[in-house]
């Protein structure tokens, strides 16, 4: 979970510093386990014009098919992209959720130490 989470939050910083931004729309939900939805949103950047992106889960979709949504992706490979609203998002959320994970484990680890 936590490498899952550092990973969403490098690609978002990465994304909101050098991220081109664009209008997309949303095509599809689909359903991950664990009762979540997510949605799936197609865009073009540069000369493609067939790529998407799928949202994380969430418990309720955060958009419906045909809205308009803005998707932030690398310039120097389109395919890496993210819904702006999870980049935003993201980067706050992931920051301080890496900052109690990572706390939680040295404490964990500086106990294990203390024992020995």
């Amino acid at each position: 979970m936590l490498i899952t989470n550092l990973h969403a939050l490098r690609k978002a910083k990465r994304l909101e510093s050098a991220g081109m931004r664009v209008e997309g729309e949303c095509v599809d939900h689909y359903w991950p386990s664990g009762g979540y939805v997510g949605v799936v949103c197609v865009y073009s950047a540069g000369d493609r014009n067939d790529l998407s992106v799928r949202s994380s889960r969430y418990s309720v979709a955060p958009v419906e098919i045909g809205d308009v949504v803005e998707v932030a992706y690398d310039p120097r490979d389109p395919e890496r992209s993210m819904l702006s609203f999870e980049v935003d998002k993201r980067v706050g959320f992931d920051t301080g959720l890496s900052v109690v994970v990572g706390t939680l484990g040295a404490a964990a680890v500086a106990g294990i130490l203390l024992t020995l």
